[in-house]
């Protein structure tokens, strides 16, 4: 069964800035370069001020909560897909899609990026779907829970880059 989730972020930057950020092929190669598991493909397949960026990690199941570690056999491989369309007057729009290896997970997600009189608000709301019977509903929240600490880690990443 699919467990929603839900996150925004204000951010004290342009639009403009951050959206510039979110289609920077550099942004995302230093977003990654802590994790000497992670991998980075960047594409812009839609055209200038579009991005599509692949981003593939690693997990060992010792890194793993127990409960995952009692169903994942071996490395857990999360793979993640952004897509950023270009900025209008009225924001830009995101989608996240992604699944991992190991463990049957998908998630998929709609981001809004919109500019207020302050800053930009950066608001996203998906779905994650585990399908593994025997631990059933519990491992959705744990899932959705890590997506959102994914998420979260992109906010402070995207806030450091923005203030460099």
């Amino acid at each position: 069964m699919p467990k929603k989730f839900e996150f925004t972020a204000v951010l004290d930057h342009p639009a403009h800035d951050v959206h510039a950020a979110l289609i920077d092929e550099r942004y995302w190669r230093d977003r990654i370069a802590g994790s000497p598991t992670a991998t980075v493909r960047i594409e812009s397949p839609d055209g200038p001020g579009t991005l599509r960026v692949v981003v593939t990690e690693r997990a060992e199941p010792a890194d793993l909560p127990a409960l995952v570690r009692g169903v994942v056999r071996g490395p857990m491989v999360l793979e993640r897909s952004d897509d950023w369309g270009t900025l209008g007057a009225d924001g830009a729009t995101g989608v996240i899609v992604g699944g991992a290896t190991g463990i049957p997970v998908d998630f998929r997600g709609t981001s809004r990026l919109q500019p207020t009189t302050e800053g930009t608000v950066l608001a996203m709301r998906g779905e994650v779907t585990v399908k593994i019977p025997v631990v059933g509903g519990r491992i959705e929240g744990l899932a959705a829970k890590m997506i959102r600490q994914i998420i979260e880690k992109d906010r402070a990443a995207l806030a450091a880059w923005l203030t460099r």
